[in-house]
């Protein structure tokens, strides 16, 4: 017999501990009565669902399939004898096959599927379409499940367990190997930037890089060369102070960034768990112009995080805001220059949008130090910096052309 009892016309499909008399057994289905209705007339036994099905097929009249003689609705009644007799008898587990060695009343078959070991369930968490035996589903949702949530052994955050190659590529305590080889294993990824300050086999460059001083070397190399360039890198510095006093206005609305030392700046950004940003110096739209700055995260940030150059445009407080017209309304174009013949500069085009939910912290007169910045998280794809001539001499260009703007007459 089939091992299922959960049917919606005929009758029971179980497993009888004795034959199933021939009295109790319905000439339709062939099955154990299930809810047994006897026609008054002729006397013969059917399940209820077995005569409204006969009944919807035939139409009406509807003939008995014994004595094919008309059944009167009138006259049939259900057999709650019968009924009863049925539902006491002796039956086995609908997954006696599994080896369930519960037997019972027909009557209770349905009471202990509901909590039978051996019924087959389906995992409950919802996006989960596993389907097991009840015994199996503890140890499924606790080691199986590709959907159960589980704790992150290093930092302790909470992922769903499929997630956890995508979780571990940002983990911020993930043990990592020093990527200078100086035998550190143990890193977390987080303190990573901190390691690599202190790294023995480190090389640094020295902190003047950026009044010119090409130094590189390890910290003992390091502390040796801030002794004896002490002159050197003040003559350094002044030469930088007079070439900003020369360069702090931008040409004809022109502005072009220097950013050198490009490769360690970049794996920088990368080896930060943060979003790591740098600046470009300040400068004026014009003589007497808006002041502004650049802000660029190397490894990008929001969508364009671990793909793109990320690049931004900052409103500063200048010493001429009095004499300008506010909001700022100039459209800004950013290029990344192609340092080859070819002059395939990358470009991007920002126009100050008036719908922008945060327009009077990024265009109107600053009120502090700088407003919030704006720009394209999504600038420029890794992919095209590495494989054009954007990069030369461990350097890139980034040049921002502002459309000329009114002062106040």
């Amino acid at each position: 017999m089939a091992d299922r009892v959960d049917r919606v016309t005929g009758g029971f499909e179980v497993e009888f501990l004795q034959p199933l008399p021939e009295e109790y057994e319905c000439p339709i289905c062939q099955l154990a009565f299930r809810d047994p209705i006897q026609i008054e007339d002729c006397g013969h036994r059917f399940c209820q669902s077995c005569l409204q099905e006969l009944r919807r097929r035939q139409g009406s009249p509807v003939l008995c399939p014994m004595d094919r003689k008309p059944i009167a609705s009138t006259k049939v009644f259900l057999d709650k004898a019968a009924r009863r007799a049925i539902l006491s008898l002796g039956v086995k587990c609908i997954n006696w096959k599994r080896k369930c060695d519960w037997t019972g009343e027909l009557s209770s078959i349905e009471e202990h599927t509901k909590n039978c070991a051996y019924e087959d369930v389906n995992c409950t968490n919802p996006e989960c379409n596993e389907v097991m035996s009840r015994k199996s589903l503890q140890y499924h949702l606790v080691s199986k499940c590709k959907w159960r949530v589980v704790s992150c052994h290093f930092c302790s955050e909470m992922y769903t367990y499929k997630d956890g190659k995508v979780h571990m590529k940002s983990c911020k305590r993930l043990p990592m190997e020093c990527i200078n080889k100086c035998g550190a294993k143990d890193i977390p990824r987080e303190e990573m930037p901190f390691h690599l300050g202190e790294c023995p086999l480190a090389v640094h460059p020295c902190v003047y890089r950026d009044i010119g001083c090409p130094f590189k070397g390890k910290r003992d190399a390091l502390e040796e060369h801030y002794r004896c360039a002490v002159h050197t890198h003040l003559n350094m510095a002044c030469h930088k102070i007079r070439e900003n006093e020369s360069r702090s206005l931008c040409t004809n609305g022109t502005f072009i960034w220097k950013i050198t030392n490009y490769k360690q700046q970049f794996e920088q950004a990368v080896a930060t768990p943060d979003e790591l940003a740098i600046f470009s110096p300040p400068f004026y739209t014009s003589q007497y112009g808006y002041k502004l700055r650049l802000k660029a995260y190397l490894n990008g940030r929001d969508r364009g995080k671990g793909s793109h150059l990320s690049l931004y445009i900052i409103i500063m407080k200048g010493d001429y805001d009095a004499l300008l017209e506010w909001p700022f309304k100039q459209k800004i174009t950013f290029y990344l220059i192609d340092q080859s013949d070819q002059s395939n500069h990358r470009t991007h085009q920002l126009s100050p949008n008036r719908s922008l939910p945060n327009i009077k912290v990024v265009f109107n007169r600053p009120t502090v130090k700088e407003n919030l910045g704006i720009g394209n998280p999504c600038f420029v794809p890794h992919e095209a910096l590495s494989t054009g001539d954007y990069v030369k001499d461990d350097t890139i260009f980034i040049k921002a052309v502002v459309e000329p703007g009114k002062t106040a007459s």
